[in-house]
């Protein structure tokens, strides 16, 4: 008995209407079954996926069941529903399927395995992925020109407003907060302290887990949305294919003056940035030198607005206990330590050590991360 497993995809890009609609897949498979007297014993569904990526439940659950041992077929109404992208497409038919000894099957297109592979499938999946490219940038185009016309397309509203009918209205409760955001850093609270205030007030983060950083608070700051000037495109998808984004640089956002409710006045948000300007830290040269004698991981700078200190970055991830350190201790040791090894005939030639071991009372080592040895 053959084991068949039919993969069924639409997603909203795909516009086929009910010829390519789930159900209509469906009953296409199964008569080619019948005819065929094959054995189907699950279906894999991913409704409203994208082709271009293969991090699908439907086809990850397919995979699973190959992997025990479950299939002999897997089953499509044609290749672009196994997916688009020709490179990992390619890697499905030609290597994956022949190696766990899988058939697959494409029916509009003609194709398979099981009866050799046929020379004009890599071009079928070029096709469709030079299809999934079109469609993607078209669409892209669309959305940037909804943006420009001061449509906020969003998934998610900024902090302080709600979404409603591609406009953005101001959430009472939120924006409220934010009005107190940029009271605090008007007074000279920087971004580390806002975001302490913040969660010592029991306000919820806008993601809604976790708590307030410094990062947060400076993205609503430095957000022309809350004088007014409706902006988007800070961060873009770096491709169809990479779900990831990339921050994009101020001159490349799309801003759309008044096209929402203000949530802070021109002058304010002007002043704001003026403070955020005057208050950017200036980089010591020392700051990518020195890790934490603890965990081993790098060290960064905080601050409450009148004092520096170094911070370990594990323990920005609740992964290191080592407490604060004065800045000004910490830089003093550290140039004490290095003014000492430079003084040392073994350190006459190139410097060695990658870098300088904070310990927990301020005091710097030199030496490898690993095996770090006093000087």
């Amino acid at each position: 008995m053959e084991r068949v497993g039919l993969y069924l995809r639409l997603s909203r890009e795909d516009g086929e209407g009910e010829s390519g609609s789930i159900e209509s897949q469906r009953l296409l498979l199964r008569d080619y079954c019948r005819s065929h007297h094959l054995t189907v014993v699950s279906e894999y569904i991913d409704d409203g996926y994208s082709g271009l990526s293969f991090h699908r439940p439907g086809f990850e659950q397919m995979l699973g069941d190959i992997e025990k041992g479950l299939l002999d077929t897997v089953l499509t109404k044609d290749l672009s529903r196994l997916g688009r992208d020709y490179i990992l497409t390619g890697h499905y038919l030609e290597r994956y399927f022949p190696e766990k000894g899988v058939r697959y099957i494409a029916l509009g297109d003609n194709i398979d395995t099981g009866a050799g592979q046929d020379d004009l499938t890599p071009f079928r999946a070029v096709v469709n992925d030079l299809y999934a490219r079109d469609i993607s940038r078209k669409v892209r185009a669309a959305l940037d020109a909804r943006k420009r016309a001061g449509v906020f397309i969003g998934a998610r509203a900024p902090y302080g407003y709600e979404k409603h009918e591609g406009r953005l209205i101001i959430d009472p409760q939120q924006g409220e907060w934010v009005q107190r955001i940029f009271a605090w850093c008007l007074l000279g609270d920087s971004c580390p302290t806002i975001a302490r205030k913040l969660g010592q007030a029991g306000c919820p983060s806008p993601t809604g887990k976790g708590e307030w950083s410094g990062a947060m608070v400076r993205r609503i700051l430095t957000n022309p949305t809350y004088k007014g000037d409706l902006t988007q495109n800070r961060s873009r998808k770096i491709s169809c294919k990479v779900e990831k984004s990339r921050t994009v640089p101020k001159e490349g956002w799309v801003i759309c003056p008044g096209a929402c409710p203000p949530l802070v006045g021109e002058e304010d948000f002007a002043r704001v940035q003026e403070k955020m300007e005057g208050s950017r830290r200036q980089k010591d040269p020392l700051a990518s030198f020195l890790r934490c004698a603890r965990c081993g991981s790098p060290m960064g700078i905080t601050g409450d607005g009148k004092r520096r200190y170094l911070i370990c970055r594990g323990r920005k991830k609740g992964e290191c206990t080592l407490p604060l350190i004065p800045w000004d201790k910490a830089m003093e040791e550290t140039r004490a330590a290095l003014r000492r090894a430079g003084a040392q005939e073994d350190f006459q030639r190139p410097f060695p050590c990658p870098g300088a071991i904070i310990g927990e009372d301020g005091a710097a080592l030199l030496g490898d991360y690993g095996g770090n040895r006093p000087v």
